[in-house]
């Protein structure tokens, strides 16, 4: 026996799955690697399951956990497309061999827009769009892997940037862009300080402030926040790539020990503030007493829900977990490190305060029921 998945001998090479043997063909190399390693007696690999097979063929023979899909531009881990199942997985398949049939490619794009799988003609697309905010230039945009690239794409669909700007890129858009092109030192931040500096200033309670002031509020705004979110860093942390019943189990777990699922970075957090509650430009203690019931909110909301779903991410290690209650949403982020983090919390988009919630005398809530988050209707790639 030299290969073995789960105790399980592979030999010969077809005793592999359906699902595993077509994910393994999208590996150049892949199955003639499998041939040789299950017919050479020297050779012994023992893996606990064939989604670790398929990365660790993947990362083995090409230094890399992403296969590229020449036909289809497409850089993906085979570990995610396994996840998509034999039929669909077949369609990708077909369209990579080049056949032609015209009915094909409504399904390819079916299937990429379901997974959320970007193309390399989609990662490119936000070079020419930071062009036109004049910051393409910028330091902190000059080196991008997938998950940048990734967040700038996400950013570009955004609904509140389609808000802000229509079909044109304005000056308030600009002003957004130069302003995280400043603040930020990953491409991740400045997705994040862009999209906060337009939650902010375009509350009703910033209507008529001019360039100066705008940017003057923000960083007051982001230099009262950033300190009061360093206490919701802290995250629980699994190993491998687990189910969204464990994630639940782990989430779980974690809040009865009194401690909370925080945010992956500070400006992450501040962006969700900045967009699902009542913010504007309050004083340290006032803001800290808004930031710390919101947070409070996101928790009692995990403890309330099962996560019930999960979306694979392009990465293959990465996934994304939406839950929601009968008024709010929430959405879980598991990166590729298994830090298990809150990625999205606000009201959902079709919720509308009681009756009771508008005359009750207690402190309102601090999710802005005014401002659902816009997210909330964006698939995030």
């Amino acid at each position: 026996m030299s290969v073995s998945v789960a105790g399980r001998s592979l030999q010969p090479p077809g005793s592999l799955s359906d699902l595993g043997r077509l994910a393994l063909a999208f590996i150049d190399g892949g199955p003639e690697w499998l041939k040789w390693a299950t017919s050479n007696a020297a050779a012994r690999y023992d893996f606990p399951d064939e989604s670790t097979l398929l990365a660790q063929v993947q990362i083995g023979l090409h230094g890399s956990p992403l296969t590229l899909l020449p036909q289809l531009a497409l850089l993906v881990s085979p570990v995610k497309l396994q996840s998509l199942g034999h039929t669909d997985l077949m369609v990708l398949a077909k369209a990579e061999g080049g056949d032609v049939n015209p009915l094909l490619q409504p399904q390819v794009e079916r299937i990429l827009a379901a997974q959320q799988l970007l193309t390399q003609a989609d990662l490119s697309a936000p070079q020419a769009w930071l062009k036109s905010l004049e910051v393409d230039t910028a330091p902190v945009l000059q080196v991008t892997d997938l998950s940048d690239r990734i967040a700038l794409v996400r950013l570009m669909r955004d609904p509140l940037l389609a808000s802000s700007m229509g079909s044109d890129i304005t000056d308030l858009t600009q002003e957004a862009a130069r302003f995280a092109a400043q603040q930020a030192r990953t491409p991740q931040e400045f997705a994040d300080y862009l999209r906060f500096y337009l939650a902010l200033t375009t509350k009703p309670a910033a209507a008529g402030l001019g360039p100066q002031a705008r940017s003057k509020q923000a960083t007051d705004a982001m230099r009262t926040l950033l300190p009061i979110f360093f206490n919701v860093l802290d995250c629980p942390q699994v190993n491998g790539l687990p189910s969204p019943t464990e994630v639940g189990r782990a989430v779980s777990a974690w809040l009865s020990t009194g401690k909370q699922v925080g945010f992956s970075r500070v400006s992450e957090a501040l962006v969700q503030v900045a967009l699902n509650t009542r913010y504007f430009n309050e004083g340290d203690a006032d803001a800290r007493a808004l930031v710390d019931a919101y947070v409070q909110a996101a928790q009692a909301m995990l403890a309330s829900v099962q996560v019930r779903d999960g979306l694979l991410g392009q990465d293959g290690s990465s996934c994304l977990f939406p839950v929601t209650s009968a008024e709010q949403q929430a959405q879980l982020q598991l990166s590729a490190n298994g830090i298990i983090s809150l990625r999205e919390f606000g009201r959902l988009a079709s919720a509308t305060p009681s009756a009771t919630s508008a005359t009750s005398t207690s402190p309102p809530s601090p999710l802005s029921p005014d401002t659902p988050n816009p997210s909330s209707t964006e698939p995030t790639p």
